[in-house]
């Protein structure tokens, strides 16, 4: 198959796949109000400070303007809709798709509403907004600059943004391959992940300029350096012709001369989110409800977590004292909830309330 070819069957499928999902999301649940729960009603909508817990980043209903922040904090308080109730009501924005931290300062990246909410990370105070992006997706930090990713359209190349830190404004677009998706920083590199294609973007960060493009596997997403400072990329996997999952997700290595060194076949579709231990040496990623580990330097991936209870896993993130955070989207027909397990996959606790589609986590320090 031609590269063109792939990339229209991909992104035919990834616009079947989102419009099904705005079907499934946008259905009606008057029962359920997020701004009204909190897993204690006496401290509902209170306002303080956000410098010991966890940061939810709460998708919400695509079109509905729903999107949210929750923090759990390190007693176990959950406040919900922290950005609002911070911002004089105001809403965060349809589909936030990450929330990335430098410093003091937080970035919220809100894909449908084309647009990053700078904050101030321990008050959630809005400082500023960075309103001519189009549907950004993630963001990462070198210096004085910050890098975002952007799908741009469906027919488009993606791009990455360069940011002043100082000032906020976008001093460049670079193009890049098709859904340009997750970033990483390695020896004044940076990788781009092409979600829309099985490619890897290069750019040098001195010149600006894309350097390599990297063939990996198919829907290249989250990308992690590993202990030993080679990166590794999780690939989703496609469709065949008929809408099918063709089941060839895959996990590539790169090492630090950006040369392909192992590829290993995973022989299902994943979820594009991935996480690893703190001492990073075990990689973790999920389908469904189940949980799979990848010990660097195996030849294979073991089941870690199965969870019969939850209804679709939606997010992953590793804390700093090892435990697992895994949002559940309920299949975003309710609010969602986070479950947390221990470094031998038992779970620890349960968070039944937080806001609508959980879909990644933001730590703060111990």
């Amino acid at each position: 198959m031609t590269q063109s070819k792939y990339i229209f069957k991909t992104i035919t499928s990834f616009i079947l796949i989102f419009t099904t999902l705005l079907f499934i999301s946008c259905a009606d649940d008057p029962e359920v109000n997020p701004d009204s729960l909190s897993s204690d009603d006496s401290n509902e909508n209170t306002l303080g400070t956000f410098s010991s817990g966890i940061f939810v980043i709460n998708e919400g209903n695509f079109l509905s303007d729903d999107g949210s922040i929750s923090f759990i904090h390190s007693e176990g308080m959950i406040q919900n809709n922290i950005f609002s109730d911070n911002n004089s009501s105001l809403p965060l924005g349809d589909v936030v798709q990450s929330m990335y931290v430098n410093d003091t300062t937080a970035f919220i990246l809100v894909n449908n509403s084309n647009k990053v909410e700078v904050v101030d990370v321990d008050e959630m105070k809005l400082l500023h907004t960075i309103s001519d992006v189009s549907l950004p997706r993630y963001m990462v930090s070198e210096g004085d600059y910050g890098y975002i990713s952007e799908w741009v359209s469906f027919s488009d190349r993606g791009r990455i943004s360069i940011l002043d830190l100082n000032t906020y404004e976008i001093l460049d677009t670079i193009n890049v391959g098709f859904g340009a998706e997750a970033l990483v920083i390695r020896d004044n590199k940076l990788y781009v992940s092409n979600n829309f294609e099985k490619t890897l973007s290069i750019m040098d960060l001195t010149t600006r300029e894309i350097i390599q493009t990297i063939t990996v596997g198919t829907s290249p997403a989250a990308m992690i350096i590993d202990q030993n400072g080679d990166l590794w990329i999780l690939c989703s996997g496609g469709y065949n012709a008929d809408f099918t999952l063709a089941n060839n997700g895959s996990l590539v290595r790169l090492d630090s001369n950006d040369e392909v060194i192992q590829e290993i076949a995973l022989g299902m579709n994943v979820a594009g989110k991935m996480a690893a231990n703190v001492d990073l040496s075990i990689l973790y990623f999920y389908s469904g409800t189940t949980v799979y580990s990848y010990g660097i330097g195996d030849q294979s991936y073991d089941t870690f977590i199965e969870n019969t209870s939850a209804i679709a896993f939606y997010g992953i993130g590793i804390a700093p004292d090892g435990d697992m955070y895994i949002g559940d989207s309920k299949g975003f027909q309710s609010i969602g909830s986070v479950y947390v397990y221990d470094q031998t996959g038992q779970e620890k606790e349960e968070f039944e309330v937080v806001g609508r589609g959980p879909n990644g986590f933001v730590f703060t320090p111990d």
